[in-house]
């Protein structure tokens, strides 16, 4: 049986993706250059993305529109 994954999930696995093909490369350096927590940015990327504000600031912080944050 397939479970599918909630948005924010997708948003966090996205997340990940993103943060290793940057310019940033590891979840401290994002964490840092971003303006918060590595833990913070760790609980994103394993549990979701939950907060739409998150999302838009996460996306305009990487150049990229909300939608791929939230592509599967």
């Amino acid at each position: 049986m397939k479970v599918k994954k909630s948005i924010s999930e997708i948003a966090g696995k996205n997340l990940k993706r993103l943060i290793k093909t940057s310019k940033y490369k590891t979840q401290e350096e994002f964490a840092y250059c971003f303006g918060t927590d590595v833990r913070t940015v760790s609980r994103w990327v394993n549990n979701g993305i939950n907060n739409l504000d998150t999302l838009q600031e996460i996306a305009e912080f990487l150049g990229i529109e909300v939608l791929e944050l939230l592509n599967d």
